[in-house]
């Protein structure tokens, strides 16, 4: 992965809401989370130029690798740190969730 992820094809980003994600989560007990997870890694990898494995994200266990390259690639729409992003994705996921979708949101709309 390259130090500074950058967005490659703004394209391939897709506007979603977060309030209907949210109301997803709810109703499918949090499976919605899992999907989220999987099509965020793959719009960010082909959007960015960041090498992602969306195919992980829904292994348990093994979707902690996801959280990492979508924490990391997400530093090219958000003005977060990877870090930051990924330790609150494990402690209070509904923040970096917003973050993360409110800058695939702007990318999309720009």
């Amino acid at each position: 992965m390259s130090a500074s992820p950058t967005v490659t094809d703004a394209s391939a980003f897709e506007e979603g809401s977060l309030g209907l994600q949210v109301v997803l989560y709810v109703v499918t007990i949090g499976l919605y989370a899992l999907y989220w997870f999987y099509k965020t890694a793959k719009q960010f990898d082909e959007g960015t130029d960041q090498d992602l494995s969306p195919v992980l994200g829904l292994i348990p266990v093994v979707n902690l690798l996801v959280a990492w390259q979508i924490a990391n690639a997400a530093e090219a729409v958000t003005d977060q740190s990877a870090i930051v992003i990924f330790v609150l994705f494990l402690l209070f996921p509904i923040l970096p969730w917003y973050w993360v979708q409110d800058g695939i949101n702007s990318v999309a709309t720009s």
